[in-house]
């Protein structure tokens, strides 16, 4: 049994709106390293392109890949065709959310208070999500992706994601030193969650199928030397592997002082150290977790749809910032924050900055 951690950001680069990272966790039960592994396990109604068409025959294609090759401008249809599917096959869901409970579902309870802070995010901006995708669209994506699942023996086990908004941003890059190491440090707290969530499932497995409880439920009639013997079957039990695919953190090649800090008392070894990637290994008690940096990693379906969540959430975020802004300019044309066009935007909206009295580190991010 493999489980595969695949994490992605958007939003790293621009001056206005948050950094978004998302990681996604999935169980296979066969071997997924390869990068197309998962897509042909799971074909054809999973795909790298596309917006969800439906052929003459009924078949349904499910788009995910790496969210520069699907997200369209003009519509969130295709990033939403395959991200609610996806929530909506993990229980998360049963009707179309608002924005504000979205976020909740997806990057939890910590830092809720800081987000309901933020100044565009208020009652007038908020939006029903699925914005751009029917919800009968979406219960019957979902009962494909589920259905796909079930046969490939693959299941959705959970997404995680982190907004880091402007005023979090610049104090936390104050505290660290560099936007790289606050990026690194994002997605090493979202890959330490997803590898707790599969101690808590292997945990739980492990309890229900434990020679103990099967012993407790056996006739009088059962031997000691058929316990035993499946005492010794349950220890020498293969462990599930774990593995994480995430990018190159800061292009950086050698990885053990980050994962010293963040699996303090899980002992790695090096696999690899090098350009094309870095992989370490740990031999655990309830799984090994071995975790790879490679660029390029959204060929890797559990790090295409982190990508399609990060991208999400950034797009939502922004689409309120410049709706907020359209209240007190109405005549602004929108950004999404990247640095040429934001100082644009910057200057237009600096006399209403003031004349309001807003805090520019609830808006702008420093670096």
């Amino acid at each position: 049994m493999f489980y595969l951690i695949g994490t992605d950001e958007a939003g790293y680069g621009p001056n206005f709106g948050p950094l978004a990272v998302s990681a996604t966790l999935w169980r296979v039960e066969n071997d997924a390293l390869s990068p197309d592994t998962l897509y042909e396990v799971l074909a054809p109604e999973i795909v790298r392109t596309g917006t969800g068409r439906k052929k003459k025959d009924g078949e349904i294609f499910i788009p995910i890949a790496d969210s520069k090759k699907i997200h369209r401008h003009e519509t969130l249809a295709p990033l939403e065709t395959a991200i609610f599917a996806a929530i909506s096959a993990l229980g998360k869901i049963s009707s179309p959310v608002n924005s504000d409970d979205l976020c909740g579902i997806l990057c939890g309870e910590k830092y809720r208070n800081q987000r309901g802070k933020i100044p565009w995010h208020t009652p007038e901006t908020k939006l029903i999500l699925p914005k751009d995708l029917a919800w009968e669209k979406v219960l019957e994506l979902t009962s494909a992706l589920t259905e796909c699942m079930k046969r490939s023996r693959v299941t959705l086990c959970g997404i995680r994601s982190d907004l880091v908004f402007p005023e979090r941003f610049n104090t936390e890059i104050e505290a660290c030193g560099s936007k790289g190491v606050l990026l690194s440090d994002t997605t090493m707290k979202l890959i330490v969650h997803c590898w707790n969530q599969v101690r808590e499932m292997e945990e739980k497995r492990l309890h229900s199928v434990s020679p103990v409880s099967a012993a407790l439920s056996a006739s009088s009639a059962s031997s000691v030397n058929s316990f035993s013997a499946d005492c010794a079957s349950f220890e020498n039990k293969e462990l599930p592997e774990v593995r994480v695919f995430c990018d190159k953190l800061g292009g950086r090649n050698f990885y053990l002082p980050i994962l010293m800090e963040f699996f303090p008392n899980l002992p790695f070894c090096v696999v690899q150290e090098g350009r094309e990637f870095s992989e370490y290994v740990h031999y655990g008690e309830y799984a090994v977790l071995r975790i790879r940096f490679q660029a390029k990693g959204e060929n890797i379906l559990p790090v295409a749809l982190a990508s399609m969540v990060s991208k999400y959430l950034r797009e939502i975020s922004m689409e309120r910032f410049n709706i907020w802004w359209r209240f007190l300019l109405p005549e602004i044309r929108p950004t999404a924050g990247y640095p040429l066009d934001a100082k644009r935007f910057r200057e237009e909206i600096t006399p209403k900055m003031e004349e309001l009295k807003l805090n520019w580190s609830q808006f702008w991010r420093n670096r």
